[in-house]
């Protein structure tokens, strides 16, 4: 027996076969019809469809046989592929020194005769053939021939055609994400930013009322440019993510030390706290550096402890970090209002979004802690949340090493 001969550009033949993702795909109706139609053209017992890759043949369709595969070592179409010719025949197996002692022949199926085309791809390769088979030696009329080769051209369309499917779908479900991504960051923006301008107007208008002595006055002002200037920092860092987001670049991973990050949020949520007479502690281990992005991290803070101070007065808002084998895990405490076990499980629910105002009557989107748990999702991550009713929350957020 002759193994079939293996063509120099096989490599990237395969390549394209692969590809093309038919590969031990389930059967197709249309497929079946072009072998049904074969075998009866050709008044064969046997056709298939061969798609030939690195080791076997594998039928995508097939009629007269129950093997779904053979060995590429073995099949006719293996040597079919290599031919130079479009259409490729044996007439007698038995009398052709490259197929009379090949397992095929000599055992079941018992092939005497074989005639095929080659199924020819876009890119030019030869993926495969479509073939019929006889138990005796024949031969094909002029007519099955061109008949063969116009079911066979039908085949190598279709198979191509999946490409071009699987590319349409892969750009509407693209347009589709950042669709999404768009509407989601402006629901980010409008939530994110709504906490800091809130604190700078509810000062101004403590201030326009009478409220605050001038001593107050003048040391707030002097912090809303500060203030400010967050916010713009906090706009440029969200549409820095959400442009890495549309354009698929890699997520840069955090250097950061977590507590320094922290540091700088708390300054930013300083105003906010001591307006409702709110402690921030920030007990963060030196040592601890997450895995993810910071920008995603930050956002992620920034709208747990706008959440904390929003639900707690006169009271404490405290930061800390723990690890397990195999997440870094953040804290986020406060001695807030709490909320009962019914707000809790809504809370927590992926179909709800939880609204509730804070102790001063803040407004809220609801959408703080919807998008955190996208987030922890998107990083593999997850949150859990501990709250009792008149003693405060706590919020775990566990992020992979």
């Amino acid at each position: 027996m002759i193994k079939a001969p293996i063509p120099e550009n096989d490599f990237m033949r395969v390549q394209n076969l692969h590809e093309l993702a038919i590969l031990d795909t389930p059967e197709e109706d249309e497929f079946t019809d072009i072998v049904e139609l074969a075998s009866h053209i050709c008044n064969m017992p046997i056709s298939l469809i061969s798609l030939v890759d690195e080791s076997r043949q594998w039928f995508k369709a097939k009629k007269g046989v129950s093997a779904s595969e053979t060995s590429r070592d073995i099949s006719f179409c293996g040597h079919a592929i290599a031919a130079e010719n479009n259409f490729f025949e044996v007439i007698d197996a038995i009398k052709d020194e490259r197929f009379f002692d090949n397992p095929l022949v000599i055992s079941d199926p018992e092939i005497r005769f074989y005639a095929g085309v080659q199924l020819i791809s876009r890119k030019g390769f030869k993926i495969g053939m479509l073939c019929v088979n006889d138990n005796k030696p024949g031969k094909l009329s002029g007519e099955q021939i061109f008949a063969l080769k116009v079911l066979g051209n039908h085949v190598a369309k279709l198979l191509d055609l999946r490409i071009t499917r699987k590319h349409s779908e892969e750009k509407t479900a693209k347009i589709q994400m950042q669709n999404n991504l768009l509407t989601k960051m402006v629901s980010i923006i409008t939530h994110d930013v709504r906490g800091p301008i809130g604190s700078i107007k509810t000062a101004v208008d403590m201030s326009d009322a009478h409220l605050i002595s001038e001593e107050a006055k003048t040391k707030l002002y002097g912090m809303f440019s500060k203030q400010i200037a967050t916010v713009l920092n906090l706009l440029n860092n969200l549409v820095d993510w959400g442009n890495i987001q549309i354009q698929g670049s890699n997520i840069k991973q955090g250097n950061k030390q977590l507590k320094q990050l922290m540091d700088e949020e708390f300054e930013t949520f300083r105003l906010s706290a001591e307006l409702k007479n709110n402690t921030l502690v920030n007990l963060v281990d030196e040592s601890v550096v997450l895995n993810a992005d910071y920008n995603m991290v930050k956002f992620v803070l920034r709208n747990l402890i706008n959440n904390a101070n929003k639900f707690t007065q006169n009271g404490k808002i405290t930061v800390y970090s723990d690890a397990d084998e195999n997440n870094d895990i953040v804290f986020v405490s406060d001695t807030g209002i709490g909320m009962t076990q019914e707000n809790l499980t809504k809370l927590l629910s992926k179909n709800i979004i939880v609204s509730t105002n804070g102790t001063n009557n803040e407004k809220g989107s609801g959408l703080g802690i919807t998008l955190i748990k996208d987030f922890m999702e998107g990083i593999n991550g997850s949150l859990t949340i501990q709250s009792e009713l008149g003693k405060g929350t706590s919020i775990l957020l566990y992020f992979p090493k």
